[in-house]
């Protein structure tokens, strides 16, 4: 299922970077820059860990690419690119809390009870190092080590970590828009020098 989500990641990002420059890129056009990347370590041993390399090494390589053989300035080309990412999959991520929201009748309840620290390590993998920190009305996830900061880190792209980031947040969206008692918040991000990045989930009343 893993492969299947992210083949059609990679499509979708491919369509919706050909859009933004209104010209055609291929699977083809960025695997050509991925042999004159770098290589840079993305931590983890597990099936996540080759799905987030293959988000990492996609951004990347399309940003190289719209540089280098696009031609557009480095400014441009990250505009572009982060685009293209910041839309590609937010549709599913949104459309599931969506639907977490409209089955479940307390959602802080839900987050309480079962932490979100095991979610999110399944779907990043052992790469991402985790913790909760709970207080009154308040359950915090807390990213102290995240792969794709290591990642762009070690190409010395640290520049593109917020373009992931910034797409890893939409869902925030359909929570703090809905009727029920919970909102969240980021209160610190490693990408702009936090200690840490902190998913803050709060019960209002």
């Amino acid at each position: 299922m893993r492969r299947v989500m992210v083949w059609l990641w990679q499509r979708e990002f491919l369509w919706r970077l050909s859009r933004s420059i209104g010209a055609r890129v291929t699977r083809a056009d960025l695997r050509r820059v991925e042999h004159r990347l770098p290589q840079a370590h993305m931590p983890g041993v597990d099936a996540a860990q080759g799905a987030n390399l293959i988000l990492a090494r996609s951004l990347h390589a399309a940003v190289i690419y719209l540089e280098e053989d696009v031609a557009l300035a480095p400014e441009l080309a990250v505009a572009r690119a982060r685009e293209a990412f910041a839309a590609t999959g937010t549709w599913l991520a949104r459309g599931a809390v969506r639907l977490w929201l409209a089955l479940e009748r307390d959602p802080f309840a839900g987050v309480e009870t079962r932490g979100p620290a095991a979610l999110a390590r399944a779907l990043w993998g052992e790469g991402m190092a985790l913790e909760e920190r709970r207080r009154p009305h308040e359950v915090s996830l807390c990213v102290t080590q995240c792969p794709f900061q290591e990642y762009f880190w070690n190409a010395a792209r640290s520049d593109l970590t917020p373009i992931v980031c910034a797409w890893d947040t939409a869902w925030h969206e359909e929570i703090n828009a809905s009727r029920k008692p919970i909102r969240v918040e980021m209160r610190g991000c490693l990408a702009e020098g936090a200690p840490q990045c902190d998913f803050t989930f709060r019960r209002i009343q």
